[in-house]
């Protein structure tokens, strides 16, 4: 008997332990300490290779492996699991083949390098969500209206992945002042949308009622918002839309842009 109330305590004593785990120990975030500029490294030049190189031997299925490109190396620190990671910072999201041969969907990918060496590999799973804020680079100079992103750039196959030009800006475009719709399907539900990029607005339609997204965010190739405990994430360069709530799986559907209302 005495066993069993041992155990017992030794349950909720270790329960309430991961309880109590700082935030920072499971999720990863930035890190606020001051850190020298010699602790990043030299710039990875070649980061497109450095990453084509890695991926290829941590991917299972890497040969037909798709890819985008959220952003450029940023100088970044960030803790993970009690550890600091210093860095050059970049994410990826990749949709790659698992061990029955089916393509999981657009998955993002956080990078740290630090002198041309991969030092912190983090992607979304059932058990971590990348934080949004450590793949965006804000900038309204480098803002594109979804209607103008090129076709062509949607899916980029990883062994082409290091012959891409991401400075190449020519057909940025002003951030259009209209409302923009979308339809999105996610398992049997269409679900109604617009967005306002000059008004920083996402506005899900619930029959006549029009709820206002909270906590919305921009960038070029995502956008985010709350609506209550749901996190919208879309991708304006593939039209997937993922929906995440607390303790639960996200969920994954598509989305199609419309010009204006039909009616």
């Amino acid at each position: 008997m005495k066993k069993i109330v041992l155990i017992s305590l030794a349950l909720i004593i270790t329960g309430c332990a991961k309880s109590l785990l700082p935030t920072g120990l499971i999720m990863p975030e930035y890190n606020t300490e001051i850190v020298s500029d010699r602790s990043y490294g030299q710039y990875p030049e070649n980061y497109q290779k450095i990453l084509k190189d890695y991926l290829q031997k941590k991917l299972l299925n890497h040969e037909d492996a798709k890819v985008e490109f959220i952003n450029k190396p940023r100088k970044s620190s960030i803790n993970q699991t009690g550890d600091t990671y210093t860095g050059y910072r970049l994410c990826l999201s990749i949709n790659s083949r698992n061990g029955k041969s089916i393509y999981t969907g657009y998955k993002t990918h956080l990078f740290v390098i630090n002198n041309s060496e991969v030092t912190l590999h983090l992607f979304d799973s059932g058990l971590l969500k990348i934080p949004f804020n450590l793949c965006v680079d804000r900038s309204e100079s480098n803002s594109i209206y979804l209607n103008d992103i090129p076709d062509m750039t949607e899916d980029i196959p990883l062994n082409e992945m290091d012959n891409i030009d991401l400075n190449d800006t020519q057909d940025i475009t002003p951030i259009n002042k209209n409302n923009i719709y979308i339809l999105c399907q996610v398992n049997e539900t269409v679900r109604t949308l617009y967005f306002n990029e000059y008004k920083r607005k996402l506005v899900e339609s619930l029959g006549a009622e029009e709820v206002e997204l909270e906590d919305v965010k921009f960038s070029t190739t995502h956008i985010l918002g709350m609506n209550g405990s749901e996190e919208i994430l879309i991708n304006r360069v593939s039209g997937s839309i993922i929906i995440t709530e607390l303790d639960s799986d996200p969920i994954v559907g598509n989305c199609k842009l419309l010009e204006d209302k039909k009616f």
